[in-house]
């Protein structure tokens, strides 16, 4: 939460009392010159820095006494923000043991973003790790993707080379594809653990391709994608202009369905992960596959955190646009209020128009315009 000095807060969300979670509290922002964190169980309160500064079932002398004891506490993380998302560090080690390592830092993972991009943020029902792989796995588009971008016929044997060895930061990987019927070439980066970046040409057009994706762990089976778009200072051709005219919520929709179209069988393939199963990955387009999944033992103890998986969803649930994207998305929110005003006028406007559809066309076409706009 932001405080009342504008600073960002991350605590654990377990009050130290009851272990009953802080995200179910409330903040009382007249309490204090930044305001508290209220636990709405026993009304425990923190401060920004996690400090226990109210214990409402004991005396002032007692209380002075127990908040002093660090297991009063909730622990708190160091936050900034970068190119409008928020950042924490959730180690126990010091941030500045990665002070020197640019790669390690927001600006560094970020770095070649530019300040002005677009962003959509959706949250998926299969791991972290299913996510990067996808990602660096343009093989899969022609078919996942099939009309969305491009068809089944562009598949073609993929050219990929790795850029040098596979380090604690990730690793780069050139590449070379069709899509939409037309070759493109280009580079892409694993900026282990976050994020997703390609940047690319189309061989005949020589039009850009870049695509840069920050991929979060939330839960066990679940993770967060944050597309970021950079924007085009010259909008050229009519296609752009076209594009750049859709308002966001119809792009989010778009984005949406890109992701539907492979979203259960990611789902799915964890499940079949966690029964056994091992992948078999001869091909050259596999390369990016194998040095990931090398990297993320060696690296880190996700493998160990991420288990075990939740039950097997069913495609009702992994369907959920609302919950998964609808519910945080400020262009999406507007835009579902105003429809729903706009609902509310079709259906005074067809009342009226009802009453005179005896009498006049004008009320006939009305009430069949507004039925078949509410259907």
């Amino acid at each position: 939460y932001q405080d009342n000095d504008d600073r960002w807060v991350v605590l654990d969300d377990v009050c130290p009392h009851r272990l009953a979670p802080l995200s179910e509290g409330r903040i009382d922002r007249e309490k204090g010159s930044a305001g508290v964190v209220q636990c709405s169980y026993h009304g425990w309160e923190f401060d920004s820095d996690g400090k226990c500064v109210c214990i409402p079932q004991v005396t002032t002398d007692v209380q002075d006494k127990v908040i002093v004891n660090k297991r009063a506490q909730v622990a708190s993380y160091p936050t900034c923000v970068n190119r409008n998302v928020l950042w924490c560090w959730p180690w126990k080690d010091d941030p500045l043991t990665v002070v020197a390592d640019e790669s390690a830092h927001p600006e560094g993972i970020m770095k070649g973003l530019g300040e002005e991009f677009s962003t959509y943020t959706r949250d998926l029902p299969y791991g972290w790790d299913s996510l990067v792989e996808n990602l660096i796995d343009p093989a899969h588009i022609a078919f996942a993707h099939h009309g969305l971008q491009g068809k089944r016929t562009d598949a073609i044997p993929i050219n990929m080379t790795m850029n040098g060895n596979v380090k604690e930061r990730g690793f780069g990987f050139d590449w070379s594809d069709r899509t939409m019927g037309m070759i493109r070439h280009g580079s892409a980066e694993f900026r282990g653990p976050y994020m997703v970046t390609y940047d690319g040409t189309f061989e005949v057009s020589n039009k850009p391709f870049q695509l840069s994706v920050l991929c979060i762990p939330t839960k066990p089976g679940w993770s967060r994608a944050i597309i970021m778009q950079r924007k085009q200072r010259a909008v050229k051709t009519l296609v752009q202009k076209i594009f750049k005219a859709i308002p966001l919520f119809l792009i989010h929709q778009l984005s949406n369905k890109f992701l539907d179209s492979d979203l259960a069988f990611l789902h799915y393939q964890e499940r079949n992960t966690e029964r056994g199963h091992k992948y078999f990955v001869p091909a050259p387009a596999d390369l990016c596959v194998t040095a990931f999944r090398q990297w993320i033992p060696k690296y880190t103890n996700y493998l160990e955190t991420n288990s075990p998986l939740p039950p097997e969803m069913p495609k009702s649930q992994l369907f959920d646009r609302y919950a998964q994207h609808t519910a945080h998305c400020k262009q999406c929110q507007a835009a579902m209020k105003g429809m729903v005003k706009w609902r509310r006028r079709c259906y005074a406007l067809l009342a009226v128009s009802v009453l005179g559809i005896q009498k006049f066309w004008a009320a006939r076409i009305s009430t069949l315009m507004c039925l078949a706009a509410l259907r």
